[in-house]
């Protein structure tokens, strides 16, 4: 889950490829090469920093209309995503799911491990 060096990296393709799938964003994927910005780039960025992410229309989490956000810099986009909270984009340490899951298979072994205690014990008895 780190950002890559790329202009937009697989880490952020997926998380707004989730918000798309769930109605939050109007996503279009642009792929350039910087010496060529095609004209929707040019039309909100000169196309010399990278990434480059421009919401058309859409509401955060809270219902907040963000249509028209323009993000130009790794920090722009990283703002942007902390307005939608939803697990599924965060990291595996940030992850309260994945947070819940360790906890119940500790918890399941801790219980495994009592009861085979427990048997040792009533099998010496």
């Amino acid at each position: 889950m780190k950002t890559g060096g790329c202009p937009i990296c697989h880490r952020y393709f997926i998380v707004f490829y989730i918000l798309r799938e769930r109605g939050l964003i109007d996503l279009v994927v642009t792929t350039f090469l910087p010496e060529s910005p095609p004209k929707e780039v040019l039309e909100f960025s000169n196309g010399k920093h990278f990434p480059l992410v421009k919401v058309r229309r859409g509401v955060d989490s809270r219902g907040h209309d963000i249509s028209g956000i323009e993000c130009d810099t790794v920090d722009e986009i990283e703002a942007l995503l902390d307005r939608f909270d939803s697990d599924e984009m965060r990291s595996r340490k940030e992850s309260r799911a994945e947070a819940l899951a360790e906890q119940t298979f500790e918890d399941l072994y801790m219980v495994n491990r009592l009861l085979f205690l427990l048997s040792l014990y009533s099998l010496s008895l």
